[in-house]
């Protein structure tokens, strides 16, 4: 796919009270979906996804991806470490979970997603109230003495931006 960064669109579905989160998960699995599903508990804020998004899109144009769909690429994409399987068993769709967020690329997989998801789409600056910060503390591993909003959100930009340069 030959894919110019600049004009490839991301859509961002943040999904509450979801009630079909068993099919959903299911149709994943099936390769059915077409998006990436993210817990937004370990979501911090927007930008951690459009970083994600930026790297999966590239990763994806120079043959250089990790995963084997763009949405896994995402998923992985969003975590500290370079844990494959760890990312999508954190991150991804938790099937007793009822909050979600949907990230697509094309517009039509948007209007599936609106038809299929049974939940009730809220506005993306919710992830504030849905995100578990001591969880997100723990996993990219913020220092408690970090305690500024942007600070924090540029603590785990950087652990995202750098992690395939750690060991």
């Amino acid at each position: 796919m030959d894919t110019d960064l600049n004009q490839t669109p991301a859509y961002f579905l943040l999904y509450e009270n979801v009630e079909n989160m068993k099919e959903i998960k299911e149709l994943l699995l099936k390769n059915e979906l077409n998006a990436a599903v993210i817990n937004p508990e370990f979501v911090y804020h927007k930008d951690q996804l459009l970083l994600a998004c930026h790297r999966s899109l590239y990763n994806e144009k120079n043959n250089q991806m990790k995963t084997k769909s763009l949405f896994t690429e995402l998923l992985y994409n969003l975590y500290p470490n370079r844990r494959i399987s760890e990312s999508l068993k954190t991150l991804g769709v938790q099937e007793s979970g009822s909050a979600a967020i949907f990230v697509a690329f094309q517009e039509s997989a948007v209007q599936n997603l609106k038809s299929f998801i049974k939940g009730q789409c809220v506005s993306l600056n919710r992830i504030s109230q849905l995100r578990n910060v001591e969880s997100i503390r723990k996993l990219y591993k913020v220092p408690e003495n970090i305690s500024d909003e942007n600070a924090v959100l540029g603590c785990i930009s950087m652990k995202l931006a750098t992690k395939e340069l750690l060991i």
